[in-house]
C-alpha cells in the first residue's frame, strides 16, 4: 500500500503506537504533535488520510479539521478522541469528518476504520472524477447543439436567399421591360420640355434633376437585368494566379491613384481548380473594388493564394467538423478600410445592400460572388470590424491533390 497517513496527537506514546500499527500493515506513516504541526504537514506531504486528535493544547482538533478540508477536500480525516459523546460526535461529522475513533482503541477497530475510510474515499474520488467528467460532456453537447443549431440556421437563410435569387431572376427581365417604358417615355418628354424652354428658367434645372434620376434608375434596372440572366460560363481547369493577375493588371491604375499597395503572397505549384477564368476574374474585380471603396484615401490590400484542408460545402454548411475533409485552394482578401458593422455583416450578399451613401454602388457586387462561387461548388466567408478592416475567405475545391495541405490557414497582415 502507498496510501500515506498522517498521526496527530499531542502524546508521543499514541502517536508511535499508530505510526507502528500503520507501517505494519503497509501503511506510509507521518507523525504531528499539534495542530500547527499538523496543517505544516498536510501541506508538505498531502497525505490521503489524517488520524486527529480531538484535544490539543495549541489547537483545537475541530479547527484544524476545517482547515484541513480547506486545503483539499481529498485529504480524509478520522477523529480520535477520548470524548465519547454523540454531542461530539455529531460536531465531529458535520465538520467534515469522514469518521471518528473512541479512545481507548484497539489494532484491528483502528485498521477497520483506517481501511474503509480509504476505501470510501477512492470511491467517492472516483464518483467525483466521473461527475466532473459527465459534466463536461454534458457542456460540450450543449455546445455542438447550439453550433449545429447555427449552422442549421444559417443554411436554411442561404437556401432562401437562392430560392429568392431564382425568383429574383425569373421575374426581372419582365421587369425591365416594364419599368423601361414608361422611363424613355418620362425621358423623351423632360428633353421635349429641356429644348423648349430658354437658358436661365429654373425649370432646366428640375429636368435636369429628372434626367439624373432617369439615367439612375436605367443603372439599376440594367445591373438588375445582368445580374438575373448572367452567363454561366464553360469551367475548364485553371490555375486562380492566371485571372488574379489579370485582374491586377486590369485594376493597376486605379489602385495607384487611389494610394493602395497590393501584397499578393500566392503559395507555389498549387493544383488546378475547376472553374470559369472569366468569373474568377469577376469575382476578384469585386472584391478588389469593394476593397477600394472602403478605403476612398488609400490603405493596404493583402491577397493570400494557400491550399487547406477543409470540409466539403454541405459539412461547412452543417458545421461536419468531424467528417472527411476536402482539398481546397482558398483566396483570401483583407483590407485596411473601414470595416463592416456587425448588423451587417448578414446582409452583404443580399442583392441590391449596400453600405454606400453615394449612389455609387448598386449592391449587386457581393451578390454575384457570392453567386458564382455557390455555382463552383465552394463557400465564402467574411471576417470585419469596424474601423480596422475586412477580410473575405474563397474556398474553391482543388481538381487533384497532390500537395501538402495545411490546417484551416488563415491569412493576416505579417
Amino acid at each position: 500500500m502507498s496510501e500515506k497517513i498522517l498521526v496527530v496527537d499531542d502524546d508521543p506514546d499514541i502517536v508511535r503506537l499508530l505510526s507502528k500499527i500503520l507501517e505494519i500493515s503497509g501503511y506510509g506513516a507521518i507523525t504531528a504533535f499539534g495542530g500547527q504541526e499538523a496543517l505544516a504537514k498536510v501541506r508538505e506531504h498531502s497525505p490521503q488520510l489524517v488520524l486527529l486528535d480531538y484535544m490539543m493544547p495549541d489547537m483545537n482538533g475541530l479547527d484544524v479539521l476545517k482547515d484541513i478540508k480547506a486545503f483539499s477536500e481529498d485529504i480524509y480525516v478520522v477523529m480520535v478522541t477520548g470524548r465519547g459523546s454523540e454531542e461530539v460526535a455529531a460536531n465531529v461529522m458535520k465538520s467534515g469528518a469522514s469518521d471518528y475513533v473512541i479512545k481507548p482503541f484497539v489494532k484491528d477497530q483502528i485498521l477497520t476504520v483506517v481501511k474503509d475510510t480509504l476505501r470510501i474515499r477512492q470511491a467517492e474520488i472516483r464518483a467525483r472524477k466521473l461527475q466532473e467528467e459527465l459534466a463536461e460532456l454534458n457542456r460540450q453537447l450543449e455546445q455542438k447543439v447550439v453550433e449545429r443549431t447555427r449552422d442549421l440556421v444559417e443554411t436554411q437563410e442561404r437556401l432562401i436567399l437562392q430560392h429568392n435569387l431564382a425568383s429574383l431572376g425569373e421575374m426581372s427581365g419582365g421587369m425591365a421591360h416594364e419599368i423601361r417604358n414608361p422611363l424613355n417615355s418620362i425621358a423623351l418628354y423632360s428633353q421635349i420640355m429641356m429644348d423648349e424652354l430658354e437658358g436661365g428658367d429654373n425649370k432646366l434645372d428640375y429636368l435636369n434633376r429628372i434626367m439624373s434620376d432617369v439615367d439612375r434608375i436605367n443603372a439599376i434596372v440594367t445591373n438588375l437585368n445582368r445580374f438575373s440572366r448572367r452567363i454561366k460560363r464553360e469551367k475548364k481547369p485553371i490555375h486562380l494566379q492566371g485571372p488574379l493577375e489579370l485582374t491586377l493588371r486590369t485594376l493597376s491604375a486605379k489602385l495607384a491613384v487611389q494610394g493602395i499597395n497590393v501584397h499578393v503572397d500566392i503559395e507555389p505549384d498549387l493544383p488546378e481548380v475547376l472553374a470559369s477564368s472569366e468569373e474568377m476574374e469577376e469575382v476578384f474585380s469585386h472584391l478588389i473594388i469593394n476593397s477600394m471603396s472602403a478605403m476612398p484615401g488609400g490603405g493596404y490590400i493583402k491577397i493570400g493564394m494557400h491550399p487547406i484542408k477543409a470540409h466539403s460545402k454541405a459539412d461547412m454548411l452543417l458545421g461536419g467538423k468531424d467528417r472527411q475533409s476536402r482539398d481546397y485552394i482558398e483566396v483570401s482578401f483583407s483590407d485596411t478600410g473601414t470595416g463592416i458593422a456587425k448588423e451587417a455583416l448578414n446582409k452583404i450578399f443580399i442583392p441590391f445592400y449596400t453600405t454606400k451613401t453615394d449612389w455609387e454602388g448598386t449592391g449587386l457586387g457581393l451578390s454575384v460572388v457570392d453567386r458564382v462561387i455557390n455555382d463552383h461548388e465552394g463557400v465564402i466567408d467574411v471576417e470585419s470590424e469596424v474601423g480596422r478592416g475586412t477580410t473575405f475567405r474563397l474556398r474553391l475545391p482543388v481538381l487533384e491533390s497532390g500537395v501538402s495541405f495545411s490546417s484551416e490557414k488563415k491569412v493576416a497582415f505579417g
